[in-house]
């Protein structure tokens, strides 16, 4: 009987390390930091095309970036298009766009934030903190 509560205890603490690893993970160790916009551009109707700048700090495979309009509690996300070629980014600084935003340049600069994640290793999928709405950088 003990082992099977044992068995029984181990994969609820592997679940529940599975379900928030990515999220700690991303706080205590980002794979990208300081993330600007250069230029955003109104594109068609209701979307905006955006450029930037980032640091990439770990080697990791890209999985996907969310891009959320509102606020951590309260939020839609919004379509991304990817309009440059696919690439393979090294680490340091590295530049972005032009990517695609089915939002208006004010909701982006001051109420969107984006989550990037990537897989760095076989247990779970780590979410770093990519952008917070901020003006232009100049």
């Amino acid at each position: 009987m003990s082992r099977i509560l044992i068995l029984v205890f181990g994969g609820m603490v592997l679940l529940f390390a599975k379900q928030v690893g990515g999220y700690v993970e991303g706080r205590l160790f980002p794979v990208t930091r300081d993330t600007q916009l250069t230029r955003i551009e109104q594109s068609d109707p209701g979307w905006s095309m955006i450029w930037g700048h980032s640091v990439r700090q770990r080697q990791c495979s890209f999985v996907r970036l969310e891009w959320r309009i509102g606020t951590p509690s309260h939020y839609s996300v919004i379509d991304v298009v990817f309009l440059e070629g696919s690439k393979v980014r090294g680490d340091g600084i590295f530049e972005f766009g032009p990517w695609k935003l089915h939002a208006s340049q004010d909701q982006i600069e001051n109420r969107s934030f984006a989550t990037v994640v990537h897989s760095c290793h076989p247990l779970w999928n780590t979410e770093t903190h990519f952008f917070s709405g901020a003006p232009l950088a100049r």
